[in-house]
């Protein structure tokens, strides 16, 4: 699989996926050794990372899975409003019957989703107060109307504890243009890896999942791994794993 940036520029080393991401996110405090972004960088430049999830989405599948690109920070556009969502890694492929692929890889090692969807609602309307301009109160109603079929106000939603990064990953997911879409939340244990922060996180993924609707598939003989959803009118395939990551 090819690494390359937002310009089809080859990544082949950790500086260069650096330099990289530093730019797409201006967060150069975010690269760090045992930390998210780096682990993710040398999972896939070092330890064979593609082959794992290339064998993990084709047993989900139940498909032959090729990967033939990816783009780290790669920026979903998923409505018409600035700021796309912006996954850690978008990998494009193939399955065996023809159909297109992309897979979009969400790394976490404990950090948050971020702020729940109400509180995210209401930020945004107080931020209207100051900026009368503002759309960010409809970017949230519409993500939900849109991609979730939730007419309720925001803060009185069945998704207003639901973390609001998820929705956003999975509407820029189901919005890329290819004829299959997974969502992959890739869990690195590291050194720093806090089990209860990540235990709270796997909980916030499966309340996102349980109120999607999603349906648990078989991965590898297990169950509860893997769920398939439907997310404006398309099938979206949700993956969980941990990777235990020592040094």
């Amino acid at each position: 699989m090819k690494i390359v940036d937002h310009h089809s520029g080859a990544i082949s080393t950790l500086n260069e996926w650096r330099e990289h991401f530093i730019k797409r996110t201006k967060k150069p405090e975010h690269w760090k050794k045992d930390r998210s972004a780096y682990s993710l960088a040398d999972f896939i430049l070092n330890r064979n990372g593609a082959a794992l999830l290339e064998s993990r989405v084709s047993s989900v599948l139940s498909e032959n899975v090729t990967f033939e690109w990816a783009t780290p920070e790669y920026k979903a556009k998923f409505d018409r409003y600035r700021n796309p969502s912006q996954l850690d890694l978008g990998i494009f492929g193939n399955i065996g019957s023809g159909k297109s692929l992309f897979v979009g890889v969400e790394a976490k090692v404990d950090e948050t989703f971020g702020k729940a969807v109400g509180e995210r609602y209401r930020d945004a309307l107080k931020t209207r107060q100051s900026n009368p301009r503002t759309k960010a109160p409809e970017r949230v109603e519409q993500l939900l109307s849109r991609y979730f079929s939730e007419f309720d106000p925001p803060q009185d939603s069945r998704f207003a504890d639901i973390r609001y990064q998820l929705l956003t990953a999975a509407a820029g997911t189901v919005a890329v243009r290819q004829d299959l879409v997974v969502l992959y939340v890739l869990v690195f244990k590291t050194s720093s890896y806090d089990p209860q922060k990540g235990e709270e996180n796997y909980s916030d993924f499966k309340k996102f999942v349980d109120c999607a609707g999603g349906k648990p598939l078989a991965q590898c003989g297990q169950f509860g791994l893997a769920h398939e959803l439907v997310i404006d009118r398309k099938r979206l395939v949700a993956i969980h794993e941990h990777v235990n990551f020592g040094n």
